[in-house]
């Protein structure tokens, strides 16, 4: 896919919101400070899109929902 953006991370997670191990394809979700924060006069579609992130301590801090399917590699590569 290309090389990492530094204020930005990848996860890959199942239905329960949990990592999901390497080789596991799950969906690709994308949080960090230079993430939107919704979609704009798209209020429905920011609810299900962005998601409260439980990997951070930061209050209003989101995860985007892709809807894309990927899985990390042993060598961590996001395949998708």
């Amino acid at each position: 896919m290309g090389g990492p953006i530094p204020d930005l991370q990848v996860y890959a997670l199942d239905s329960c919101q949990e990592l999901v191990p390497v080789g596991i394809s799950a969906e690709m979700c994308v949080g960090g400070a230079g993430l939107a924060r919704g979609y704009l006069n798209r209020p429905e579609l920011t609810a299900a899109r962005f998601i409260p992130n439980p990997f951070s301590d930061e209050t209003r801090c989101a995860l985007y929902r892709s809807g894309d399917l990927a899985r990390f590699l042993s060598d961590g590569v996001l395949n998708t």
